[in-house]
């Protein structure tokens, strides 16, 4: 089963709000996209990314459920048959959205029913900081 584009658009919006919410530094996200490339196999490195999110989780502290919503990602698109480039895609997405929810005011927002065009919609009311 492939992932559509409707899935991954909405885990990036996810990932990128939860990390924004959970006080991850833009650092971290960005160091998650270079975590693809820890290994050459385009199916493995979903693994290896996944096990990075926990572990900067676990040592900073902070970020469990960032890891947790990635490690689910990674889960599907490797038992779907998916590689890092569908990954780079999500990260990267998500990389942007965290940095939209660094600059405005955004209300209460339930990370297990975000999707993305929620998120755009939200964004239409919401108030730069």
């Amino acid at each position: 089963m492939v992932l559509d584009h409707s899935t991954l658009l909405d885990y990036a919006t996810r990932i990128g709000v939860q990390a924004r919410l959970e006080g991850i530094a833009k650092a971290q996200v960005e160091s998650l996209l270079a975590s693809l490339d820890f290994v050459e196999d385009p199916r493995i490195s979903l693994l290896l990314t996944s096990a990075y999110a926990h572990r900067q989780a676990a040592r900073l502290g902070r970020g469990y459920n960032t890891a947790r919503i990635i490690n689910e990602l990674m889960d599907q698109m490797y038992r779907s048959g998916e590689g890092k480039e569908k990954a780079r895609f999500v990260l990267g997405l998500a990389k942007w959205i965290y940095e939209i929810a660094e600059e405005y005011r955004l209300p209460r927002i339930d990370i297990n029913t975000l999707t993305f065009e929620r998120f755009l919609e939200i964004l239409r009311s919401a108030q730069p900081r």
